[in-house]
């Protein structure tokens, strides 16, 4: 998750942590795409829209952008180490049609 830059700097001292910003050393071009991503993913995964909305409500906005970068890091990650090719799957018709409906 650190080279993707979707982590925060830590500052220790006498036992006493505090996190801070994301990280500055990163890939900024694959941080870049995973946030842009994640801005998009929950209108169309549910998932991901569940995790952002619970997200929201601990933490603001860029916040929760983030939590959905990461979730989306760790499935390529997983898909990276599954070996398997990527499957487009069609999304079940329970899951598109409240999409539709905010959509329009």
């Amino acid at each position: 998750m650190s080279y993707c830059g979707l982590t925060a700097a830590l500052r220790s001292s006498a036992d006493k942590q505090q996190r801070g910003p994301i990280s500055k050393q990163r890939n900024q071009w694959l941080q870049t795409a995973l946030i842009e991503a994640a801005k998009l993913a929950p209108r169309w995964n549910l998932q991901l829209a569940a995790l952002h909305a619970r997200e929201l409500e601990r933490v603001h906005r860029n916040r929760a952008t983030l939590a959905v970068a990461r979730k989306l890091a760790a499935y390529l990650l997983a898909l990276d180490k599954s070996g398997q090719p990527f499957q487009v799957r069609a999304p079940l018709a329970e899951q598109v049609a409240p999409l539709l409906d905010r959509a329009g």
